[in-house]
């Protein structure tokens, strides 16, 4: 944003000081000199005379700007405005946007930077400023934007993480509930902790009657198997006693058949 160069607008000020015949020759000079303090004594002495001087009201107002004082600056461009001289209206209107956007007060400014357009829609310096403060606030609500979206993003996680939190901290507070509750009982009631064992106890017992009668079964059946062995195995010898008695019972018939043979 440029600052306000006072010689580039004086021309605007000494063309209604000369149409109106007065002076402010020496308002002027002091100005150019850096002499803000005397140039704004002598507009102000200038006001005393003819208060609806509005020149004389201009030249106070950039004289005070200098100075710093920005609520005389700002008091003298308004009063300017409600009079019905257009190019000190939009010269003020655009000193005005120049003050409140040092003061940070942007949205203000760009609207007086709007008024000066409309009134002097060829104000290149005001349509600058007003582009620019328009672009800035465009990224910052752009940036204020995401940065919603995602405290809003971070704000859901952080909940639907506390709930999850807080479920897994009530599930582990009832199971641990539950477990002492179970203690207690087992050390108030004996009888049901002694019936456990003797039903565990029993079912051990069962399971190793099982196994036994398995066991025995497995060797019956073995048994089983070892007889029918034995039983085929004597079968098998006695067929072959037999075969050997009968083959013994041939020899012998030959052996008496060949004898009568001879004795004949």
């Amino acid at each position: 944003m440029r600052v306000y160069n006072f010689k580039n607008r004086i021309q605007v000020v000494l063309f209604f000081i000369c149409s109106l015949g007065f002076s402010i020759d020496k308002g002027l000079k002091e100005y150019n000199n850096n002499n803000f303090q005397e140039a704004r004594e002598y507009y102000e002495s200038v006001i005393e005379k003819k208060s609806d001087d509005q020149a004389a009201h201009f030249g106070l107002g950039v004289s005070a700007y200098q100075q710093g004082d920005m609520q005389s600056a700002m008091e003298a461009f308004d009063g300017i405005i409600r009079n019905n001289t257009p190019e000190l209206k939009a010269e003020s209107y655009y000193n005005m946007g120049n003050i409140l956007y040092e003061q940070q007060m942007t949205e203000e400014s760009m609207t007086l930077y709007k008024k000066a357009l409309m009134i002097n829609p060829n104000d290149s310096d005001a349509k600058f400023n007003y582009e620019m403060l328009k672009y800035q606030l465009q990224n910052q609500e752009q940036s204020q934007g995401e940065n919603d979206d995602q405290k809003e993003n971070n704000k859901q996680e952080n909940s639907e993480q506390s709930k999850q939190n807080e479920q897994e901290k009530k599930e582990n507070s009832d199971q641990q509930s539950n477990q002492n509750q179970q203690n207690e009982e087992d050390l108030e009631n004996p009888k049901n902790e002694q019936e456990s064992n003797q039903q565990e106890s029993k079912q051990e017992d069962q399971q190793n009657q099982q196994q036994q009668e398995q066991m025995r079964e497995s060797e019956q059946e073995n048994a089983k198997e070892e007889n029918q062995d034995r039983l085929n195995a004597q079968a098998i010898l006695d067929a072959l006693k037999d075969e050997e008695k009968i083959n013994k019972k041939r020899q012998i018939a030959r052996m008496k058949s060949k004898k009568l043979e001879k004795d004949w």
